[in-house]
């Protein structure tokens, strides 16, 4: 078995040609079989071999487990970092999960782009997973449970153990006399995979021997399924986006789909804009409440990072925004960068026959924000125009609105930041004025 473990990796390594290899090494037996795989190898120059140690801090021993992986990597000759975290958000994520988030998170900040890390999870994990995921209730990219090759960050990660039983890595452990750290969390059958593990998985095994190989291909195959989903989601998206914005969807166009392949497009929608995905209740939400709204209406659900909204026969999929306050007002002297909330700033742009004169500044130009009410005649226009008119007429989200800055000389509006200016704001030929933008850096 040592034999095709030696071989495995070698193949492994002839697919990351001239790629430096970092080890997500913990300390416990399989990132030791891992590394050391690795570290034996003829075909891997020691300069292209890395070993990472994330230290959460959340055991009392955990400085004596780095100076463990330290001494390890140090025999082995294997340049080594240790990098200690806080791991945050645990009552909200779970313990394992924000651990996760966190040592990933660490681990990809240290990565190029022709870096590659690898991981150590093997048949067994992959088959807990693919469990874990069914009483979940998840669906075939959850069932997928580990891909093989995944991105992080700006590398890649790898899992070149995935299909190998555990009992193979024990196995070479203790054949090449390793000693590895027993971590005594994973004993803790608080946690749903040691439970899994301990409780369950034994069971599963006296009937089903090859249950972890056998739950891994169902995994193989879900992931197959997901693929094939998400070239559908591609072909639909293709001739929905003729419409659609960025970070739009036509309604018409999605609800001329089947109900599953609307559900499908919109997983892989939210998916591919980075948010998190919703559940089956809130996927049908979607449908019911936005898609099927009444178009003057103005809906939004939202789950953690997320807002869905409804405009103009548009689905908007958006990240939640802090609510202006449409009180506050700065008082401008000068052409300065000014902050106006959360990251956007007031800038202004130098240019001729149009823009805020220095006579403005001098007079005090006011930035404050949409109250009601307003009216400006902007330049080339021959009659004022509410602002609530003008919004409609430029076709801008009502959730935005309040969010645009608007300038002011005295009580008189003139200017909204970003789309009009007033006759006020014309300049004599030649004459240097200043355009105001909105920037978030």
């Amino acid at each position: 078995m040592a034999n095709d473990l030696t071989l495995l990796i070698k193949q492994t390594i002839a697919n990351c040609t001239d790629r430096v290899i970092w080890v997500a090494y913990s300390g416990g037996m399989d990132s030791h079989v891992l590394l050391h795989l690795l570290a034996s190898s003829q075909e891997l120059p020691c300069h292209r071999l890395k070993a990472i140690h994330i230290d959460h801090r959340l055991h009392d021993d955990s400085a004596q487990w780095a100076m463990h992986c330290a001494k390890v990597a140090n025999t082995l000759g294997v340049d080594f970092q240790s990098i200690e975290v806080e791991v945050l958000n645990i009552d909200s994520m779970g313990l394992e999960a924000a651990a996760r988030m966190i040592r990933y998170q660490t681990i990809a900040e240290k990565l190029s782009t022709k870096d590659i890390v690898f991981t150590a999870q093997h048949q067994e994990d992959q088959a807990e997973t693919l469990l874990i995921q069914l009483l979940r209730g998840s669906g075939p990219k959850g069932l997928s449970a580990m891909a093989p090759l995944s991105p992080i960050g700006k590398a890649q990660m790898m899992r070149p153990l995935l299909n190998t039983n555990q009992v193979d890595i024990k196995a070479y452990a203790k054949d090449h006399k390793l000693e590895w750290i027993d971590d005594p969390s994973n004993i803790n059958n608080k946690f749903n995979r040691n439970y899994l593990r301990h409780e369950v998985w034994p069971s599963i095994t006296k009937r089903w021997p090859s249950a972890s190989r056998l739950l891994s291909r169902s995994a193989q195959h879900c992931a197959d399924a997901d693929t094939l989903l998400t070239d559908l989601a591609k072909i639909d998206l293709a001739v929905l986006s003729v419409k659609g914005g960025e970070n739009s969807l036509n309604i018409d166009g999605l609800l001329s789909l089947s109900t599953e392949r609307c559900k499908n497009l919109l997983r892989y929608f939210i998916a591919f804009h980075h948010f998190s995905l919703p559940s089956a209740v809130m996927l049908q939400r979607i449908i019911d409440e936005v898609c099927l709204s009444a178009e003057d209406s103005m809906p939004m659900i939202q789950w953690p990072g997320i807002q869905i909204r409804r405009y103009r026969g548009e689905i908007f999929f958006l990240e939640p925004q802090k609510t202006v306050d449409t009180q506050q007002s700065f008082l401008c002297k000068t052409p300065e960068r000014l902050k106006l909330f959360d990251e956007c700033f007031l800038t202004w742009l130098v240019v001729e026959n149009m823009g805020i004169s220095k006579a403005i500044f001098d007079d005090g130009l006011r930035v404050g924000f949409r109250e009601g009410g307003e009216k400006i005649k902007l330049h080339g226009h021959q009659y004022h125009k509410s602002l609530k008119t003008l919004f409609q007429e430029w076709a801008i989200p009502p959730w935005e609105r309040d969010r645009i800055p608007l300038l002011f000389c005295g009580d008189e509006l003139i200017a909204v930041v970003g789309y009009g200016l007033s006759e006020q704001c014309k300049l004599e030929a030649g004459q240097e004025g200043y355009l105001p933008l909105l920037n978030s850096v």
